[in-house]
């Protein structure tokens, strides 16, 4: 047997080629003598142990082979046309990094030629304002990068000297500099100190150890955090399989960036906090976190929860996809590793409780035992509320948004089940001020919705939630046990105050017990609520991530544009900013395109998706047409259909099928990536609704603008590679450009 190591871009094979490849591999790790393989040395070399083997007459793969071990073990660094196969094996070398410690390919030089340098590309000229190149404001040298990180200073001197973003850019992502060192180059250019870029790589002081073989060293360099950027050990078949059929490394789950490792594995002394943007990878640290937890744990019980079924799906699916020996179920207590949406998870608790507790928990809720939960009410009863009762409130108090806000964010919150109760809690946080005669007046609503709901036998999907907690406190109370150890929790800048009741009575407080990821610049369901309200305490334990894995450096700013200028806060109410996130990848600039009539806008969209599968090679369901609402999606469904382009229509817990476009609305797109994307219907009259904001006060509407910025950021940073932005008409006013 012989173990093997895939680099980064080893993959990117055309589809005929693919089955050979994996058989080669396949062959080469169950015995790399077999004749067929045609394993040979290099006769002139720049590292002995490069080799190439036979993949079919025209195409060879190009191996490193190390001894450092029982069996050997060879690093894939590609297959390529014979000769190039060879000049590649001949011209390559598989190195430590001197400094760093970091294991890295490289290509050596020609006998008295100069080191391969970042390609000297002119960049396009520069749009925005001047730029100021961070390296160079904090006074870095490349003699000194190279000391203290070992990014050769040819690199350095590039980075340092360039003098607009888009050349500091071509440095970064050139093939010639590893992705380790572009990394570290972003981070210090973006601010960040010398030693939170080696923390964050898993940069320490490295010292070579004589005693050692070089194969002994490169081998321990491979397991080094940072060389896991750039290769990936397969265990077996499986991940040979996978990392070939899969398009980018970033996809494969199996591996986390350095900085995020951290975030996964460590012990905590009760509740954490991980923020970041959209792409900085908070989801793949969730289910890192709970496959660490269930494997150093392994009687513990654990659950992965998010906002939605069909994000929890999608992380069932990643979860099954980096360890399928792990059980799950998406049913509590009946895996050791439960992953569910955060609503279900409420509904079973309640399914599950006795009717003693679900009249205690009534009681603690509603202030009566006297009620039901066989279905689920909606702002329809708010309706009703306001038509049966006389009161004196304005059209922005007197409205479904503003009661619905109130009696989820105060009064579910703190648990008042009467009129004293409402008049003394405090309000902090909801912006419309209220009055003791206000209060009077709400509340009156209030008793009238809840009667109208409990002669229906209704409750809402967050009274269900409070419900639930109450029923395991109260079993708590008299001795019962907490169904989970540790509950980790994804897209939490979504969960309302019924979420977060739930959560905390779902596990004790202790060692790591809540894990909560979130991205507040996301956030475009439901109200903020303080975390401390609820008993969960993260003061001192929270940190965030800035590296965006999935966009390209220039889609990224401008989804951040959109939310320039505007005061976002995270579940703590913390100035939270979105300037310093950055990208480490590079692409065409995002096209927004304005058209003179719908009509119009449909042929421009049906144009962009001929020209990208005109491409034989290219999977269609990796383009996306997003809208902002569900009457959108049929109406872009039928409209492409009649200019040729068949796509499919994604809604509810619906799954994507491969061979098609893919048209789903913004809220649908959450959670999921393309590599191009179509916002499509971004005009004035469909963003912000206008319906959504009639008769709002000042400060949910301010809100209601909000999460319509946010929705249209997340819709943004669904993109990997191309973005495109079109409406007919007038633009929204959320563009922030003229029509």
């Amino acid at each position: 047997m012989a173990s093997v190591t895939l680099m980064k871009g080893a993959n990117k094979v055309d589809g005929s080629l693919k089955g050979k490849v994996l058989d080669f591999l396949y062959k080469l790790q169950e015995d790399d003598t077999a004749p067929g393989l045609h394993i040979e040395p290099m006769k002139t070399y720049k590292d002995s142990r490069a080799r190439t083997g036979r993949v079919d007459q025209q195409f060879r793969a190009v191996l490193f082979k190390l001894n450092a071990g029982t069996e050997p073990h060879y690093v894939y660094a590609g297959t390529f046309n014979h000769d190039e196969a060879i000049k590649k094996a001949q011209t390559s070398v598989l190195t430590v990094n001197p400094v760093s410690g970091i294991a890295e390919l490289i290509s050596a030089p020609a006998e008295g030629s100069a080191p391969p340098q970042p390609a000297a590309v002119v960049p396009p000229a520069a749009t925005g304002p001047a730029y100021e190149n961070g390296l160079q404001k904090a006074g870095y040298t490349p003699s000194y990068l190279f000391e203290e990180l070992g990014i050769p200073e040819w690199t350095g001197a590039a980075a340092i000297g360039a003098a607009s973003v888009e050349a500091f850019e071509l440095v970064v992502t050139d093939d010639a500099v590893p992705e380790w060192q572009g990394l570290a180059l972003i981070d210090l250019e973006a601010g960040k100190s010398l030693q939170e870029v080696k923390e964050g790589l898993g940069i320490g002081d490295y010292v070579d150890d004589p005693t050692k073989s070089d194969d002994e060293k490169l081998a321990e360099a491979l397991k080094h955090p940072a060389s896991k950027l750039e290769f990936t050990y397969a265990e077996g078949f499986e991940d040979l399989e996978y990392v070939i059929n899969n398009e980018s490394f970033q996809d494969w789950l199996v591996f986390l960036h350095p900085a995020q490792a951290q975030y996964a594995v460590k012990d905590r002394n009760g509740a954490f906090r991980l923020s970041g943007g959209a792409g900085t990878g908070k989801t793949v640290v969730t289910i890192h976190r709970a496959k660490h937890l269930a494997d150093h744990y392994p009687d513990s019980r654990i659950l992965l929860t998010t906002f939605t079924k069909t994000l929890a799906d999608s992380l069932a699916q990643n979860m099954g996809r980096l360890d399928p020996g792990l059980k799950q179920s998406d049913k509590l207590g009946e895996a050791p590793v439960t992953v569910a949406g955060i609503d279900s998870v409420a509904a079973q608790v309640w399914s599950k409780a006795s009717p003693e507790e679900q009249a205690a928990a009534f009681s603690a809720v509603l202030g009566t035992p006297d009620a039901a939960a066989t279905s689920r009410s909606s702002d329809k009863e708010w309706g009703e509320a306001l038509e049966q009762v006389e009161h004196k409130l304005e059209p922005a108090l007197a409205n479904p948004t503003f009661l619905g806000q109130e009696y989820l964010s105060i009064v579910l919150a703190n648990s008042v089940t009467g009129r004293d109760g409402y008049l003394t809690v405090p309000r902090g946080g909801r912006g419309t001020a209220l009055n003791r005669m206000k209060r009077i007046e709400v509340w009156k609503v209030i008793e009238a919705y809840r009667r109208i709901c409990r002669s229906k036998g209704a409750v809402s999907y967050p009274e269900l939630a409070a419900l639930a907690a109450a029923v395991l406190d109260h079993r708590a109370a008299g001795g019962g046990d907490r169904p989970f150890d540790h509950v980790i929790v994804d897209e939490a800048q979504d969960f309302h105050a019924g979420h977060w009741l739930l959560l905390r009575a779902l596990v004790a407080p202790g060692a790591n017990d809540l894990f909560i990821a979130e991205d507040s610049h996301q956030r475009i369901y439901g109200q903020k609520v303080p975390l401390s309200r609820f008993g969960i305490q993260i003061v001192g334990r929270s940190r965030r991530l800035t590296l965006n894995y999935r966009t390209t450096a220039q889609n990224l700013a401008f989804a951040v544009g959109l939310l320039s200028g505007i005061p976002f806060t995270d579940i703590e109410d913390t100035a939270e900013e979105s300037s310093d996130y950055r990208s480490a990848r590079s692409g065409p600039h995002p096209q927004l395109e304005g058209k003179e009539s719908l009509s119009k806008e449909l042929d421009n969209a049906a144009d962009w998706v001929k020209a990208w599968t005109a491409d034989p090679e290219f999977a269609p369901e990796t383009i996306g047409v997003l809208v902002r609402s569900g009457k959108q999606v049929d109406f872009v469904v039928s409209g492409l259909l009649e200019r040729g382009v068949s796509a499919q229509k994604v809604s509810g817990d619906k799954e994507a099928h491969s061979g098609e476009p893919v048209v789903m609305t913004m809220h649908r797109a959450k959670g999921m990536e393309f590599s191009k994307i179509i916002l499509f219907g971004v005009g004035e009259a469909n963003m912000p609704l206008q319906w959504a904001l009639k008769d709002l006060g000042d400060a949910e509407k301010s809100d209601a603008l909000l999460q319509e910025r946010s929705l249209l950021y997340v819709a943004a940073t669904r993109a990997r590679d191309e973005l495109v932005v079109s409406w007919n008409g007038k633009p929204s006013e959320l563009l922030g450009v003229s029509s």
